[in-house]
């Protein structure tokens, strides 16, 4: 079962990508599974991780060293937190592997969560539901 915090690899399908008309990602990337919510508990939100330094407009975090070691990522990278997938687990074909590659410290998590309900109520979020 995946749980919050932890790094899974996945086909990420970028926002700008599902609005030009693609319906999956073009490669696996790292992302970090964020949120469950208890009225889809068989649903996942993944926020995407990368390498490339975010263009400043982007909501979001960078990874210290550590936390890079603990989730098993090459450091630099960054966590986008203006956007994610929900995947629902039962149509998990996006997955390259659902075993997590590793998992972010609660402290770091708890930066994460905070970031990205700020983002929501600043209406600062956009999502794709993935099928």
């Amino acid at each position: 079962m995946l749980e919050r915090g932890q790094i899974v690899r996945f086909f990420y399908l970028w926002k700008r990508q599902a609005d030009a008309g693609e319906e999956a990602g073009r490669k696996a990337r790292p992302a970090c599974i964020v949120v469950r919510t208890p009225e889809k508990p068989g649903a996942v939100f993944l926020f995407p991780i990368t390498s490339q330094q975010p263009a400043p407009e982007r909501l979001s975090l960078p990874f210290a060293e550590i936390e890079c070691r603990r989730a098993g990522l090459a450091y630099p990278c960054w966590i986008i937190l203006d956007e994610y997938n929900r995947v629902e687990l039962d149509k998990a074909f996006d997955f390259e592997s659902t075993k997590p590659i590793g998992s972010v410290s609660p402290a770091f998590l708890a930066r994460i969560a905070a970031t990205v309900k700020e983002a929501a109520r600043l209406r600062r979020l956009s999502g794709v539901a993935r099928s």
